[in-house]
């Protein structure tokens, strides 16, 4: 009768002990799942939670930086300056060629200024092909005179150093026998322009170009 006792109680000590184990196994698996999701969650949160920390904390810098690097308005360019256009030329008279006359005395007549008659000369068309002769009863067509008195702009003094260029070849094709006219027309033309024989020097005779030289050394520039 005293056994009966002992193993029951023996018994309820061994259910006892598998109901402690059982219940330590449960909370351990239940710890388990909570501790797995819980990894879960740290998991895919860092970038949940750095994204909206960065949100809040870049978002002030952001609208800051939106607000400096507002599109600037196109800088002013101002319009490049026009390129000046040559002088307009028309008639405004005519002048019949008396016995003795010369270009450069028309022109000293009309113009005032017996130096500018190669920009007179190449805008007529006269009988003789050389520019030292022209025949009584021709007609000169004068034009409007480029400048005022001795002050000429950078355009009207190309445009007259052009008019000399063109006798020069007209001279040229004309041959040796018109030399003095060729050098003393070069020695003209450095009138308008000090640095004319140098600026134009690739399109001038060297030899034309040297005695022009001598001139301007000896004579100087013309007033």
């Amino acid at each position: 009768m005293e056994r009966k006792p002992l193993r029951n109680t023996l018994f309820i000590l061994f259910f006892l002990l598998i109901l402690l184990l059982g219940a330590y196994f449960y909370i351990n698996m239940q710890h388990d799942k909570i501790s797995s999701r819980n990894d879960a969650v740290m998991v895919q949160s860092p970038g949940k939670s750095t994204d909206k920390g960065r949100n809040q904390t870049e978002q002030p810098e952001t609208a800051a930086a939106e607000e400096t690097a507002q599109p600037e308005p196109p800088a002013f360019k101002p319009a490049p300056p026009a390129e000046p256009s040559a002088p307009e030329r028309f008639v405004t008279g005519h002048h019949t060629v008396e016995e003795g006359e010369s270009f450069s005395l028309v022109t000293g007549y009309y113009w005032d200024d017996i130096f500018l008659w190669p920009d007179l000369y190449v805008r007529n068309d006269m009988r003789s092909d050389d520019p030292d002769l022209i025949f009584p009863r021709e007609i000169i067509d004068i034009y409007n005179r480029l400048g005022n008195g001795d002050i000429y702009s950078d355009i009207e003094t190309e445009e007259i150093l052009k008019s000399y260029l063109k006798v020069y070849r007209i001279y040229k094709e004309l041959g040796d026998v018109k030399n003095n006219s060729v050098w003393s027309l070069l020695w003209c033309a450095a009138k308008y322009d000090h640095d004319f024989l140098d600026r134009y020097a690739p399109l001038i005779d060297p030899k034309d170009l040297e005695m022009a030289r001598k001139y301007v050394e000896e004579e100087g520039f013309l007033d």
